[in-house]
């Protein structure tokens, strides 16, 4: 059973928030072999407290080590240019950008899915790094977030963002795009449970 975990559940962790009980136990569970948990590599796009970003993919390396994360799979998302790393992604064809595509519309459908078209209805800037543009970067990292969790073969999507994937509206597209489930901490460690009883 394939366990993804999102970068807020990352984000519990190291603030030890309320979820961090329960992604623990979810770690406990991988170590035990009785589910396989994975990151996404897109974490490592994202934006850290101050509002700098990592300069390279091994700083999200030693950030997931310090939290008890080295030892789990890191997913590889779509590269692109001056968001992803280049020695950590996979390089997008047409298949695979029509199906982000598709995620995009199920959770931003009224953000435009391309940078360059985004600026330009909002006549920003695009070589300028806007609160704008840096909305626009958040949304793709979670799109590719819940890509990489389907595109390897998630089972269960576990996230403590509310709003970007547990929402009445998002939540069903995603699952209907083969996200399997998408629940939160608590959620998810209840839900392993009671499959591991089914199938010890």
């Amino acid at each position: 059973m394939k366990v993804t975990l999102d970068h807020n559940c990352l984000i519990a962790l190291e603030n030890n928030e309320s979820e961090a009980p329960y992604i623990k136990e979810l770690i406990a569970m991988h170590d035990d072999k009785k589910v396989a948990v994975r990151v996404v590599g897109i974490g490592a796009s994202e934006r850290l407290n101050g509002g700098t970003y990592a300069a390279n993919f091994d700083e999200f390396k030693k950030r997931i080590a310090a939290i008890g994360l080295a030892h789990v799979e890191i997913l590889k998302p779509i590269g692109y240019f001056d968001i992803t790393f280049w020695e950590w992604c996979v390089y997008g064809d047409e298949q695979t950008m029509q199906f982000e595509r598709k995620i995009h519309e199920a959770l931003f459908p009224d953000i435009d899915f391309d940078y360059q078209a985004f600026c330009q209805n909002r006549e920003l800037d695009p070589s300028n790094s806007s609160k704008m543009g840096q909305r626009w970067r958040n949304k793709k990292c979670d799109v590719l977030t819940i890509w990489s969790h389907i595109f390897y073969g998630g089972d269960i999507f576990v996230t403590a963002d509310i709003r970007a994937f547990l929402s009445e509206t998002k939540k069903p597209r995603l699952i209907a795009l083969g996200a399997g489930d998408i629940l939160a901490p608590p959620e998810g460690v209840a839900k392993v449970k009671e499959i591991l009883a089914k199938h010890p």
